[in-house]
């Protein structure tokens, strides 16, 4: 049975290289990393999980808190699920969802119990109790989500006001002087989404500056009623014919409301929106928009929590990811 000693001598690297790799506690060049995982398949070499958590006392498994409010779009969120396991592999974890209804008693059990080694809150709000136990034990966590005080709490999000800006000033651009803002739910608002308030209130900023007036449209809670808001507001012909979109289900269903009412894009309706290029390439999606980058928040999210895992005393990072506009040719 091949040793840690077989790999190190296969791979050309020190012992402790390889177990950096089998134990995720140091960072290891993607080459070097490369290599030592080729050795191991070559040598069939295998740890057995259970005794490597005994001897590093780590799970190798990270908790993912998921708080989903029902106005949002189960879709998108599955985007940085499936691209939050990815990246969580490459560094050697597994991830285990924690979808309690009680998210506080969630968190202060997984960090009580020692159950994971870092914690990643999605959907993270202003005054998020979720943060209050991890603050006070600097157990090891990364938001995604950011908050106007992250609580010493390493964040990570899409710069949605960035995101706002651009999709306003190409309405703008392209010479509209009014828009409908089909938005969030106001109950969505009201919980402290930071997303949805980060955008809102970046496109009505940019909106005044650019002298677009915005008359906003917000959606119900029910995703079954939002097809029938869509087909009122859409076809409302005293409403303006251009249409900023920050609502994931309103993205998704909006090629349906339009082909439904007979309008065409952009002759009859201007749609500009922000969504994920996934969501956009199931749904058929092709307005101008600002992508929400789920794998690069993702990836971001993970490479901070592993910063955190090998440096505990690092300063606190809060990082935003750029998004970029993409414009159909039809639109240019």
């Amino acid at each position: 049975m091949a040793t840690i000693s077989d790999v190190a001598r296969e791979a050309g690297v020190s012992r402790s290289t390889v177990s950096s790799v089998l134990t995720g506690r140091k960072f290891v060049r993607p080459p070097t990393r490369a290599r030592i995982e080729a050795a191991i398949e070559r040598l069939q070499f295998s740890v057995n999980a259970g005794a490597r958590a005994l001897a590093t006392s780590k799970t190798m498994t990270l908790g993912v808190v998921v708080r989903f409010h029902e106005a949002e779009f189960a879709p998108a969120l599955a985007a940085y699920l499936f691209a939050l396991s990815d990246a969580a592999r490459d560094q050697g974890y597994s991830i285990v969802l924690m979808t309690d209804a009680d998210g506080v008693a969630a968190v202060d059990r997984a960090i009580a119990q020692r159950q994971v080694d870092g914690l990643i809150l999605l959907s993270v709000v202003n005054d998020d109790p979720r943060l209050g136990t991890i603050a006070k034990t600097r157990f090891p966590a990364v938001l995604i989500g950011m908050p106007e005080d992250t609580r010493g709490i390493d964040a990570v999000d899409l710069d949605f006001a960035v995101g706002a800006r651009k999709l306003v000033d190409h309405l703008a651009d392209a010479g509209h002087d009014k828009a409908m803002f089909v938005c969030w739910p106001e109950a969505l608002y009201a919980t402290g989404s930071t997303y949805a308030i980060r955008f809102a209130e970046a496109a009505r900023r940019r909106a005044a500056e650019r002298g677009v007036a915005l008359v906003e449209q917000p959606l119900p809670v029910e995703p079954d009623l939002v097809r029938e808001a869509l087909v009122r507001v859409v076809g409302d012909p005293t409403l303006p014919g251009a249409i900023l979109i920050h609502n994931d289900t309103a993205a998704a269903m909006m090629p349906l409301v339009l082909r439904e009412l007979g309008l065409r894009v952009p002759q009859d309706r201007y749609v500009a929106s922000l969504h994920s290029a996934e969501l956009g390439a199931f749904f058929g999606i092709d307005f101008p928009s600002v992508a929400s980058e789920p794998l690069a928040v993702s990836n971001a999210a993970v490479e901070l929590l592993m910063r955190r895992l090998t440096t505990p005393d690092a300063p606190a990072e809060a990082r935003l990811v750029t998004p970029g506009l993409s414009v159909a040719n039809r639109f240019a």
